[in-house]
């Protein structure tokens, strides 16, 4: 699964934002999930920061080469 661009986060804490914002109004009206507005917004407290965070890997493989 990709992360969501840098750009929609962007459009995403600028709304919420606004005077009157409410975290759950954003996310119906840019299609995503409130706990990712509400994770958007603490990694944006915390680091400064709207990035998506680096891969963390996958699971191991079974068979080796």
């Amino acid at each position: 699964m990709q992360p969501y661009s840098l750009d929609l986060r962007t459009r995403v804490a600028a709304a919420c934002h606004e005077p009157g914002a409410c975290k759950a109004e954003v996310a119906r009206r840019f299609s995503v999930s409130l706990t990712f507005v509400k994770s958007l917004l603490r990694q944006q407290r915390e680091t400064g920061s709207l990035a998506p965070k680096p891969a963390r890997g996958g699971r191991l493989r079974y068979l080796d080469a």
